[in-house]
């Protein structure tokens, strides 16, 4: 015997229809903004995710991925940020749950080798394997309660780009602490000929007036 649909039920069925339909015709971030707007429309209870606030995850040290991210499957931005990882973006997970702004999303961030990180996902629950990419985005797979997931999270905004060069050239280089830097500008050196003067030279000073090394023998 089927049991009759109320009009809210309709509209459930509905929308996870479109939605389940989005996500095999459309990209996961289209499908993503879709299944949004449909769990609105319908009416369908909304709280906000159970997930601390950045103020109340403490800070570790900075790593060379901190810097705003671009999660690949929602188009969604987040800030990986000494230890932890916090929205920028607001998004709906699981129809129901509303990921807030500074809202933290990662965190227990810990590197485990030149380019590999590993974090606690929160919204997947599980722990998330991270893999920098030699164009700078990283690789995500984390085996979550609900399943295996992956995405992407796309370079957007890195605090310390040097850092990030020389991580990828420790990935490059394997057993390479830091990426050569060229000298400073403000570091001198004798001319080729002076170099070549002093030598032999046995007793070295410095000529008061000129500021010259200059050989005492």
């Amino acid at each position: 015997m089927r049991i009759p649909l109320t009009k809210k039920s309709r509209a459930v069925e509905a929308m996870v229809g479109a939605a389940l339909t989005a996500v095999v015709v459309s990209t996961p971030a289209a499908a993503q903004d879709l299944t949004e707007t449909l769990a609105q429309a319908a009416g369908v209870p909304q709280v906000d995710a159970f997930l601390p606030d950045k103020y109340d995850v403490d800070e570790t040290e900075a790593l060379p991925i901190d810097g705003v991210w671009r999660i690949s499957t929602i188009n969604k931005k987040i800030r990986i940020e000494k230890g932890r990882a916090y929205a920028i973006d607001s998004w709906l997970h699981l129809f129901t749950l509303k990921v807030q702004r500074d809202m933290v999303v990662l965190q227990n961030f810990e590197r485990t080798a030149p380019g590999q990180y590993a974090a606690d996902d929160l919204p997947l629950m599980g722990r998330a394997e991270m893999q920098l990419r030699p164009d700078g985005n990283l690789t995500v797979k984390v085996k979550g309660m609900l399943g295996p997931a992956s995405y992407k999270l796309i370079k957007r905004d890195i605090d310390d780009e040097n850092a990030l060069e020389s991580e990828l050239y420790a990935m490059a280089n394997p057993g390479a602490a830091l990426k050569p830097t060229p000298p400073s500008d403000d570091y001198e050196t004798l001319p080729s000929d002076d170099a070549d003067s002093l030598a032999d030279c046995e007793t070295l000073d410095v000529d008061p007036a000129t500021g010259d090394v200059v050989c005492m023998d």
